[in-house]
């Protein structure tokens, strides 16, 4: 058998073993609990999708789950989901880190008001942390868009959004940029997290630029850059806003707060210069050594 024979052959097995994976993490939902009179159409459908990875511990996976819980309680989201033409979203989880660990956390839930809001935030408070191992951000993508998928004869939605946040560069499963651009081609838009605390086990320099060109891709598509997991749950509610608002007036608070929080940084540090790192970015195209990093945290 040729090298080349086996390598296909080998490709072709890891292609139906993330499938699989795939399909195993979408299998243990329960029957989505939407009520067919008010749930078919909304005006957003959107996946959170956390990095449960190696480099992620207990405390910052605990901060990611109460900043994401957080910012469903504020009124200024609450507002941003009542602003679109029908004031009601969907919202649905994951956990992802590499392909055969990543599983759907919270099935699609209906939110349009507080009430619905403060339940959801109850729901994400609750559930635990899936085991992890490596960063396989393009499983993400692709377990993103077949939940996306599956669900559009339940859920009807003119916007679909991929939210991902993580701490690290795609270091497993398929190549990056296959995922990414499969998935921008169905018209779903992925925004971004990326999390640079250069106190944390998982601190990567340049994951902002990493995720603009590589990540996120779309019509609006954005990153917002937390450089500490403290501050996880405010960038969490900005950008829960930018994504979901369709109130002009409101997005542009949403942006100024963003950049005059970046300048009051700067300031208490001393630095009163023009400010060199964005805390928005938009899409760029590519990053320096490609989309798949070799190493990182996770691997035996």
């Amino acid at each position: 058998m040729t090298v080349l024979l086996r390598r296909t052959m080998f490709r072709g097995r890891m292609k139906s073993a993330l499938a699989l994976g795939a399909m195993a993490a979408l299998a243990v939902l329960p029957t989505p609990a939407v009520p067919a009179s008010e749930a078919t159409q909304v005006d957003l459908k959107l996946i959170i999708a956390t990095d449960v990875s190696r480099s992620i511990n207990a405390e910052e996976a605990r901060i990611q789950r109460e900043g994401t819980a957080e910012a469903f309680l504020n009124p200024e989201v609450v507002k941003a989901i009542q602003s679109g033409a029908l004031g009601r979203i969907a919202i649905a989880m994951i956990d992802w880190s590499s392909p055969q660990f990543d599983r759907v956390v919270l099935d699609w839930t209906i939110v349009k008001d507080k009430a619905s809001a403060t339940a959801l935030a109850e729901k994400i408070r609750a559930t635990p942390r899936t085991p992890g191992r490596r960063t396989s951000i393009s499983s993400a993508l692709e377990l993103g868009s077949l939940l996306l998928e599956s669900s559009d004869k339940d859920i009807h939605a003119t916007r679909k959004v991929i939210d991902v946040s993580g701490d690290g560069p795609n270091n497993d499963g398929n190549p990056m940029q296959e995922s990414h651009d499969k998935t921008i081609a169905t018209g779903v838009v992925v925004n971004g997290l990326p999390v640079m605390d250069e106190n944390a086990n998982g601190y990567y320099p340049g994951l902002d630029k990493y995720y603009a060109g590589c990540v996120v891709g779309g019509k609006g598509a954005f990153v917002v850059v937390v450089k500490s997991f403290a501050d996880f749950g405010a960038a969490m509610r900005h950008k829960l806003i930018l994504e979901i608002s369709q109130n002009e007036t409101q997005i542009k608070q949403a942006l100024e707060s963003l950049q005059r929080n970046q300048l009051l940084v700067r300031a208490a540090a001393g630095d009163s210069g023009p400010a060199t790192q964005p805390q928005v970015m938009r899409p760029t195209n590519g990053y320096p050594g490609g989309c798949d990093i070799n190493g990182g945290f996770g691997g035996f």
